[in-house]
């Protein structure tokens, strides 16, 4: 009996790249001042994230492989002068999420309350040794401005997701905003409030971006309104 031939499938490889300087401000947001009161479900995420690329970077009929990191503002547990009950916990929360953490080895103390520039210096350096083929940002940062239009000399498109919001804070308003030069250099954007606003906390939901709560109906299904495309 012939065999049945087979059919090859092209690879794509996608690198998840995550400022937690970022991540701990959207997730303080969520917890404390938004409604949702809720954290970041890390597994959630990174499940809407591949769905939201590949059609993206138009690979829904290749093979995706994800390559996802976490670049900690703050020097390892070890390091710190402070208890680190809460970073050891989410530095579980992520690794059991499939993403590698990478920490904030400056020497500096000033600079480990700012971005992990290693993000970028890894972002490249995958890109560079052929190990990518598309990059996702999670950040609002403008130190990470050149990124993209350095990735783009590279061939390697970037999918920029960005948040906006603010809230009240004793007698002043916080106001938390995508950088404006790394939206406008990034090939594409997703406004990640306005995603949030359709998914709230699900249980059920394999894509649902926050921390399960029985007190939600199911969420949307995925809206690809949501992305906005850059020349």
């Amino acid at each position: 009996m012939p065999k049945k031939q087979e059919v090859f499938r092209e690879v794509f490889r996608i690198g998840i790249f995550i400022d937690g300087y970022t991540m701990k401000k959207v997730n303080e947001y969520y917890q404390f001042h938004h409604h949702y009161h809720a954290h970041l479900d890390f597994r959630g995420l990174k499940n809407w994230v591949r769905t939201m690329a590949q059609k993206v970077f138009k690979a829904q009929e290749k093979i995706v492989e994800l390559e996802c990191h976490y670049y900690h503002p703050y020097r390892r547990p070890e390091m710190l002068q402070w208890s680190a009950l809460g970073s050891v916990r989410l530095e579980r929360e992520l690794h059991y999420a499939g993403i590698q953490v990478h920490y904030n080895d400056s020497q500096v103390v000033e600079e480990c309350t700012r971005p992990n520039m290693r993000l970028m210096e890894d972002a490249l350096l995958f890109s560079a040794y052929h190990k990518i083929d598309g990059v996702v940002l999670f950040s609002t940062q403008g130190q990470y401005g050149p990124l993209p239009g350095k990735l783009r000399s590279m061939g390697i498109p970037t999918l920029l997701l960005g948040w906006n919001f603010s809230y009240p804070k004793e007698d002043y308003m916080v106001r938390w905003k995508t950088d404006n030069f790394l939206k406008e250099s990034s090939s594409f954007y997703v406004a990640m409030e306005r995603v949030a606003e359709k998914r709230p906390p699900n249980l059920r939901s394999l894509h649902g971006i926050f921390q399960a709560s029985r007190s939600f109906a199911k969420v949307a299904p995925i809206d690809w309104g949501e992305l906005e495309m850059r020349a």
